[in-house]
């Protein structure tokens, strides 16, 4: 995955992907993956982390994809 250059003052106030993660719970992958997604604005991360989250409780977290019937 290739990071997004976090640079500039905004930047600075970002979420730390642990706490992020702990806060949503997410794996710290996971919370990486949403920080860099939706930029240094904490409002955007909480909301996209929330609809994230919420998908994965509908999903269900398995990465394996359901067996087809026959």
């Amino acid at each position: 995955m290739q990071s997004v250059n976090r640079t500039g003052h905004q930047w600075n106030q970002a979420y730390d992907p642990a706490e992020f993660a702990e806060k949503h719970g997410l794996t710290v992958r996971q919370a990486i993956v949403v920080i860099e997604s939706n930029g240094p604005s904490r409002e955007k991360c909480d909301q996209a982390g929330h609809a994230f989250a919420a998908a994965l409780k509908q999903f269900g977290r398995s990465r394996h994809p359901r067996k087809r019937s026959a």
